[in-house]
């Protein structure tokens, strides 16, 4: 069957996020904790930050995981009202400073424009909130090549479910083998999988190096920027 829709995940495909979430991170936690850059760097480190290398580590929580995971770990004694609280606080009420620090990978409008001139439907699938996304894609000049951007707060279970590729495929109308996955974790890797989705392509542009995710993938990739052109040279099997 033929691939007639891609679906991204975010950080790490799209957004570099070491330059973009280490010094955002850094910076909400002094504030919500009142702690130094240390502290703020021992917080981290509990959700999967290496301070030897300045990244997130392959599969952690920063990585790969989502709001409502970190919350669990940074605040473990909150009550559920809290947690909400703390969730919002993360995702909402810190976005003018994400606006500022946001990088993206590389230049992604050639990369979306080719991948539309082939006929594709593109969306995102994010376990980040899609508020969150929004913005992200929307400040990145981006959001208007995506059909949907489907996030940890608009399924029934963020990745890797496989809820993510079937609600892509419902709402673009096409079979979930008909789209391909493409993320830098291996969490992307097995939402493909338990997706069913057609293909799943690895992307070396995040924190998991080829040992942590080719093995998962069908194709691997140093960035999306190659993605077109594995598309185009892909043989149509409808």
């Amino acid at each position: 069957m033929a691939i007639r829709g891609v679906l991204f995940d975010k950080d790490g495909t799209l957004i570099d996020v070491n330059g973009t979430w280490v010094p955002v991170y850094r910076h909400i936690l002094m504030q919500l904790f009142g702690v130094d850059e240390a502290g703020a760097e021992a917080l981290m480190e509990k959700v999967g930050y290496d301070p030897e290398t300045g990244r997130f580590v392959a599969g952690s929580i920063l990585a790969a995981g989502t709001t409502a995971q970190l919350v669990e770990v940074w605040w473990p004694k909150a009550t559920p009202v809290e947690r909400r609280h703390f969730t919002r606080v993360l995702d909402h009420d810190f976005t003018p400073l994400v606006k500022d620090a946001l990088k993206p990978l590389l230049p992604l409008v050639p990369v979306f424009e080719a991948l539309k001139a082939q006929g594709l439907r593109l969306g995102i699938a994010t376990n980040d909130s899609r508020l969150s996304a929004r913005h992200h894609m929307d400040q990145l000049g981006v959001l208007s090549f995506f059909d949907e951007i489907v996030a940890a707060d608009t399924v029934a279970v963020p990745k890797p479910s496989g809820d993510m590729i079937r609600a892509f495929a419902r709402i673009t109308g096409l079979d979930p083998a008909e789209i391909a996955m493409v993320g830098d974790n291996g969490h992307d890797m097995e939402e493909a999988r338990n997706g069913g989705a057609g293909l799943a392509v690895a992307v070396l542009s995040g924190n998991a190096g080829p040992e942590h995710i080719s093995h998962l993938a069908d194709y691997t990739l140093a960035s999306v920027a190659e993605l077109p052109a594995l598309l185009a040279a892909l043989p149509d099997l409808s």
